[in-house]
């Protein structure tokens, strides 16, 4: 049965809007405070699309908290991870993340290692210099990169699952009443136990407000304060199955589907029968995908409301204004757009992802329209923390751009295959307010004008008026190819 939300929306938005402020947003970036080092506080999710968060484009989310964050500090508008070589996009994007790495740099025969889900290479991990550098770091929930890369990473980690949560049977296809409920429920989870040392554990509840119970005891009992801390906090949810209190869902009554909606996807797009296409297999009704966006959504709410109780604890204990906080997700999902349920392609709703950081010397009530890679985080955090970053992550850093500077990525890049082996795919270009993808397996090519079509609904591939662009953007694509080490890549 589901247990209650632990913390009332309301009551934590007003206290919220006491810590962040009423009055007008200053624009000049937050001094740091003092020569104290900050503390760093990563906010992941799994699967969240930048709608599912209303200051990044979401009309039909609740986030009050994750909105009063932005408030706080600086939108990233245009940040996209760059792919994946599995259908576990998430892997491949959390393997970028933690080595600053791009994309086509993280496969196995590139790092000589097993894989990204046993992510023990010779890179240094974002976590691990940290906790080199002296912030005593700690992590929870979802990690997908294995135990190696976890031992170095953290001093303490908490209720960390591997991968996705198991299915209930109504997930699946089976007769509700005879549903088996654990979906997002008790998660069994592995915490580091000692020096080398991983141990299974058994938790209870919700799996968000399990990860997020863990770092606020980690706050109370373990932190030694005479240390920054580095918290890396990363939620399943919203990944699925789909799965929520009653009462957060009952928060969204008139979800509609998307503009973007299609019933079945209008092509084969090199990966049609991946997993996340077969949960609930096309036509998608428009019944079907207003309830799947609504405990969508209702997911993120639930992420929302633990965010506000852990940054009303942070600023109780003085820490808040000393603490850089970047709240992400490794990538989208498409939940209905194009007549797809899932992540494996590269149109906006999987590939851009909600990016917000605040905190000391970052500007606050700013937006960013700059292009940025979510594998940009390593060298940003630790520019701003004062760290010095391997030199191979450094020219994917989006400090300046955060500062409202010149600088970013002058294009975007993406890429998607089952794997390293299976030509089938897509790749993606964006230059400008232009978008290209390419089928590999097909040849077929889509172009969109993101300014003027944001869902990607007018393809203008065969319009003449666009030809110069798209062989521009196709000539770029194909170079990038080259250059990346992408395995279809031809010189």
């Amino acid at each position: 049965m589901p247990i209650p939300c632990p913390r009332n929306l309301f009551t934590t938005s007003l206290l919220l809007t006491a810590i962040f402020g009423t009055s007008p947003i200053t624009k000049a970036a937050q001094p740091a405070a003092s020569k104290q080092r900050p503390n760093i506080l990563v906010l992941m999710t799994d699967d969240m699309s930048r709608r599912c968060v209303t200051a990044t484009g979401g009309s039909q989310a609740i986030t009050p908290n994750i909105d009063a964050l932005a408030r706080r500090g600086t939108v990233m508008q245009n940040t996209v991870h760059q792919g994946g070589f599995s259908g576990a996009i998430c892997t491949c994007s959390r393997a970028m993340i933690l080595t600053g790495r791009p994309l086509w740099s993280v496969t196995p025969d590139r790092l000589s290692y097993a894989g990204p889900a046993n992510l023990n290479t010779a890179d240094k991990l974002f976590p691990e210099q940290f906790r080199e550098e002296g912030w005593q770091t700690f992590g929870t929930g979802k990690w997908h990169n294995g135990n190696a890369a976890l031992l170095r990473s953290f001093d303490h980690a908490e209720a960390i699952t591997g991968g996705m949560l198991p299915f209930n049977q109504r997930d699946r296809g089976g007769a509700e009443d005879n549903a088996i409920e654990i979906g997002m429920m008790n998660p069994t989870c592995q915490r580091i136990a000692g020096p080398g040392k991983v141990e299974k554990h058994q938790t209870t509840g919700w799996s968000t407000d399990v990860f997020y119970n863990a770092a606020e005891n980690f706050l109370d009992s373990t932190w030694d304060q005479g240390k920054p801390f580095m918290m890396y906090i990363s939620t399943n949810a919203p990944h699925d199955p789909r799965h929520v209190p009653n009462e957060v869902l009952a928060r969204f009554k008139n979800v509609y589907e998307p503009p973007n909606y299609q019933s079945i996807h209008p092509f084969d797009n090199g990966d049609m029968l991946v997993r996340d296409e077969m949960v609930y297999k096309p036509p998608h009704s428009p019944e079907t995908v207003r309830r799947e966006r609504a405990i969508y959504l209702a997911m993120c709410a639930q992420i929302d409301d633990r965010i506000g109780q852990l940054l009303n604890k942070l600023d109780a204990m003085g820490q808040l204004k000393n603490t850089i906080i970047l709240f992400t997700a490794d990538h989208g999902l498409s939940v209905g757009e194009h007549g797809l349920m899932g992540k494996q392609n590269l149109y906006d709703g999987s590939w851009r992802v909600p990016m917000i950081i605040a905190g000391p010397g970052v500007p606050s009530g700013e937006s960013r329209e700059g292009f940025a890679y979510l594998h940009g985080i390593y060298p940003t955090l630790a520019k701003l923390a004062g760290v010095e970053a391997p030199t191979y992550t450094q020219e994917f850093g989006f400090h300046d751009v955060l500062q409202g500077k010149a600088g970013g990525q002058p294009q975007l890049f993406g890429a998607y295959m089952p794997n390293v082996k299976v030509p089938n795919g897509v790749r993606a270009v964006r230059q400008g307010n232009y978008k290209l993808l390419y089928y590999t397996h097909s040849g077929r090519r889509q172009l969109f004008n993101l300014e003027k079509d944001s869902w990607e609904t007018n393809d203008l591939i065969g319009d003449p008026k666009h030809q110069e662009i798209a062989e521009e953007l196709m000539a770029a694509l194909e170079n990038w190819m080259k250059k990346s080490g992408d395995p279809l890549g031809k010189e």
